[in-house]
């Protein structure tokens, strides 16, 4: 970033695109695109106005008879366009405010006509549904009689074409990849799939995990948050075949600097030295230090992701 220039406002997006049955919907899945329409109040223009390239947006639509978010994508496109638009037949200049959007989930996919996103790619999405926006993360538009498509922009920051607060929308997001993340798991684990553990299970537990932390001149594995913008409370490095002591090293670090609880994760040959490193050279720091085996790793991820279908199979988020 430039000396002295702002950080630009985080913004992203819950659409409402109402049925995956409709004839609008195959903008969607074979251009994805999609657009809103002018008001007399100007408030979709002022909302989209809000949103720029990167901005993630979550989409809503009934499937298969339930309603509910169905896919995270990203906007990597947007335009004022009055041009028709032969998908939207029932007004096909009508929607001029147009964003183009890449999946993320179900699947990274970027759609066109000869590779348009499948439909059936959704059958196997655990949706956040309505009910659940409204009474778990107090996102109440959506319980409107008149179903309608519709824009909800969020915002870290307040004042016209905002609807809702950013960190509303992390929540949302955070708990969808949860939902929907499945690691495939190698009969032998090595450091990338050991950290993504790590990753979902801080989702699952409703905290705000980030990979390749930055800690001065070098990086923490993954750190958890408990809100979007606070100092990592939690920190986590995986030790498989590096040096014990300098991984050591930097969770002390991260200790004095963040009063952080320091997660070192390793090998169970590998537990009782680092024991011995923790109780003798870093002995002031022990009690904020946590030793914890590759395989309790797993077994910790496989028992939180078999409750965290079953928990979105019942209802109970």
């Amino acid at each position: 970033m430039e000396r002295g220039r702002q950080p630009m406002p985080l913004t992203g997006a819950l659409v409402n695109v109402r049925y995956s049955t409709h004839e609008h919907f195959r903008s969607i899945i074979k251009e994805g695109l999609w657009g809103f329409p002018l008001d007399s109040r100007g408030v979709n223009k002022a909302r989209w106005e809000r949103l720029r390239e990167g901005s993630p947006v979550l989409l809503y639509f009934k499937h298969k008879g339930i309603e509910g978010i169905y896919a995270l994508c990203e906007i990597i496109g947007k335009e004022e366009n009055h041009k028709p638009v032969d998908y939207w037949t029932n007004n096909p200049t009508g929607y001029p405010f147009h964003i183009k959007l890449k999946f993320i989930i179900p699947k990274d996919h970027k759609p066109s006509p000869s590779n348009p996103f499948r439909l059936e790619w959704f059958d196997q999405v655990r949706p956040i549904r309505k009910e659940e926006l409204a009474s778990y993360f107090k996102v109440t538009a959506l319980k409107a009689t008149l179903d309608r498509w519709s824009l909800f922009v969020f915002g870290d920051e307040e004042g016209r074409g905002i609807t809702y607060r950013y960190a509303t929308l992390e929540a949302i997001i955070n708990e969808f990849k949860a939902r929907n993340i499945a690691i495939k798991l190698p009969p032998r684990l090595g450091h990338k799939e050991v950290i993504d553990m790590i990753y979902n299970i801080g989702l699952m537990q409703n905290r705000y995990p980030e990979k390749e932390y930055p800690l001065e001149d070098k990086r923490i594995d993954v750190v958890w948050r408990r809100i979007p913008k606070a100092v990592p409370y939690t920190v986590f490095e995986v030790s498989i075949g590096g040096n014990l002591n300098d991984d050591l090293i930097k969770l002390k670090h991260a200790i004095d600097m963040w009063n952080s609880i320091a997660v070192l994760v390793t090998t169970s040959e590998k537990a009782q030295e680092a024991q011995r490193w923790i109780t003798g050279t870093f002995h002031e720091a022990a009690n904020a230090f946590r030793v914890i085996t590759i395989e309790q790793i797993k077994e910790v991820y496989e028992a939180k992701t078999r409750w965290k279908n079953l928990e979105s199979q019942l209802g109970l988020t």
